[in-house]
């Protein structure tokens, strides 16, 4: 026989707060949601509400449900946890009002349970105080002067891209004398905001101490909302226009909450690190099996009195695959002489193609225009550099080529390439629309590369085709739009298994 459990008075209560909290509402009845908040929601505050970390750096794409999110922690907060002041900052007093507050998001995001809880509300300070003594008050940055005198139990930052920096200076010693939670969401800053400065220095502390903080990316994607027939369709309507803008810095950062460095100006704005880097081990363990039929090659682009680059690649002819396994940048005069360099070179292409045969296993070429690497390379080393023959075209087009690539995953990056990355990442055209002729030493080693092995359009309609026959027809269109047509429309159910 089981015994009767009876919960007292303030148990009974406290499981009624989260029965109100947690009834699914809305749009999430329409995706058979079990409660208030989506499977994402969730799962980014699971180590919230399980003790684990105090604070969350949440960087969201449109519509992932940030405004919901934002109420659920507040309200959740102020009923279970009696006289706690509660705080949602906005970069300005107007920006509360219109979000969460003339909306009356805030006042009643618990629908008509919202009474059962709230003593009063004053709606020029935008503070709504509960029966249990606890208050939630929206403010906005730009009253700084008055943060240094608040003493938070908790707070969430909206948007803090836009804030006020000296916000934060003068809150932060409050907030930490009660080691009071503290959740920072919005959309990434644009390049030249304002507050980017304070915004990384708090992201990149977080990521330092993930024993107590919590941070991630989320896209409009993770709201499986979104995925319903209506939303869907009208998301898609909204990228379409911001492409056919050419506005696709805005599509990445609105949407997959990632930020191009160069904006509209980006050259490579579909290169994806976590798409396109991979772990050095696992790639070698990828090519391990056809090593010997692979085409190895060892490209330069020497810069005696600025950056050395060389690139190391092995492509397989076979599936059309091409993988950049290492690189050499040497910035420092000292290390850019042939007789530092060429010895450097060699020791990474046997370590990647052990006992390999420099002279007859190994294609090497270099920049055409530094004839003196090449003829001190064969006089010193007998290693000989073919020159790199001129792109059958222009420079534009080789450029062309790689984002091809990039667009269809026909090259595999490893981990060891961060220059390689970098110069991918920040490379973009200058104000009067043209290619600048700067940080690009290894993005010209990309392209002497697909010289060497003769990798042309040919090559990579092929490997599309092998990897996905579906492409064939499609692929001349080059339209990296695909992803969103893929989505896939929800299923009728999910297992939360939701206990916090």
């Amino acid at each position: 026989m089981i015994d009767k459990v009876v919960l007292s008075k303030e148990d009974q209560y406290a499981l009624q707060i989260l029965e109100d909290l947690n009834k699914p509402r809305g749009d999430g009845l329409k995706v058979n949601l079990k409660t208030r908040l989506h499977p994402d929601q969730i799962q980014q505050l699971r180590d919230f509400y399980s003790g684990k970390i105090n604070d969350v750096f949440l960087s969201c794409g449109r519509k992932w449900g940030k405004s919901e999110l934002i109420g659920y922690v507040l309200w959740r907060h102020a009923l279970l946890n009696p006289g706690s002041a509660c705080y949602y900052v906005c970069p300005e007093n107007s920006h509360a009002r219109e979000i969460m507050w003339n909306n009356n998001r805030m006042q009643r995001f618990l629908g008509e349970d919202s009474s059962k809880y709230i003593k009063s509300i004053t709606n020029q300070d935008m503070v709504i105080r509960f029966k249990n003594g606890s208050y939630i008050r929206c403010i906005g940055s730009e009253n700084y002067m008055v943060a240094n005198g608040l003493t938070p139990h908790i707070a969430v930052y909206d948007e803090f891209k836009g804030f006020n920096p000296r916000w934060h200076t003068e809150f932060a010693p409050n907030r930490a004398a009660k080691a009071a939670p503290l959740i920072i969401i919005g959309t990434k800053p644009r390049a030249g905001n304002k507050n980017m400065d304070q915004y990384n220095e708090i992201l990149d502390y977080m990521r330092k101490h993930s024993n107590s903080c919590y941070v991630a990316d989320r896209t409009t994607f993770d709201n499986p909302i979104n995925h319903l027939p209506d939303q869907k369709r009208q998301i898609e309507h909204d990228i379409a226009i911001l492409r056919a803008r050419g506005e696709e810095d805005v599509v990445q950062l609105e949407y997959y909450s990632k930020v191009i460095p160069g904006g509209k100006r980006a050259i490579f704005p579909m290169f994806d690190e976590k798409v396109h880097i991979q772990s050095h081990n696992d790639l070698m363990n990828e090519i391990k099996k056809d090593i010997k039929r692979l085409e190895w090659v060892w490209v330069a682009d020497p810069g005696s009195t600025t950056v050395f680059g060389m690139l190391f690649a092995a492509f397989n002819p076979y599936s059309g695959k091409l993988y950049i396994l290492d690189e050499i940048y040497a910035k420092d005069q000292k290390d850019t002489s042939v007789g530092i360099i060429v010895p450097r070179g060699e020791t990474k292409a046997i370590s990647l193609y052990p006992n390999s045969n420099l002279h007859d296993d190994w294609i090497k070429v270099a920049d055409e225009a530094a004839a003196w690497f090449i003829t001190e390379c064969l006089n010193r080393y007998n290693i000989y550099f073919s020159p790199a023959e001129k792109w059958r075209g222009t420079k534009e087009d080789g450029l062309s080529l790689i984002k091809d690539q990039l667009l269809h995953n026909a090259v595999a990056i490893s981990d060891r390439c961060e220059n390689l990355a970098t110069e991918m990442r920040k490379y973009a055209k200058d104000d009067s629309g043209k290619i600048p002729k700067r940080d690009d030493h290894l993005i010209d080693c990309f392209r002497y590369l697909n010289l060497a092995i003769r990798y042309d359009f040919t090559t990579l309609t092929e490997y599309v085709r092998v990897k996905d026959p579906m492409h064939e027809n499609r692929f001349k269109s080059m339209n990296y739009d695909e992803e969103l047509n893929q989505l896939d429309d929800l299923g009728s159910d999910f297992d939360l298994d939701f206990i916090w």
